[in-house]
């Protein structure tokens, strides 16, 4: 009797549900910022400059960008008053 060789396919598909929070907490919105500086601009402007994160991490270059702008935008920092007197 032959024997049969059967062959796996090469590749597989897993695939799986993830639950995001919606509104505020939802992706690519951060809070009051979105409305004022758009992602799609921030991605832009990352884009452009090549400072996009090249591995996927924990807090991604966009949020490295509205983190900056809501420091530097916070009444504390704009006064000075942050430092030794």
């Amino acid at each position: 009797m032959p024997e049969h060789c059967v062959l796996q396919p090469p590749l597989a598909t897993i695939t799986r549900t993830v639950i995001v929070a919606a509104g505020r907490f939802a992706p690519g919105h951060l809070g009051e910022l979105t409305p004022i500086m758009p992602f799609e601009l921030v991605d832009a402007v990352l884009s452009e400059t090549r400072t996009v994160q090249r591995r996927l991490r924990d807090l991604p270059s966009r949020v490295g960008v509205y983190f900056l702008l809501a420091m530097v935008s916070s009444p504390r920092s704009a006064t000075g008053s942050c430092g030794p007197k």
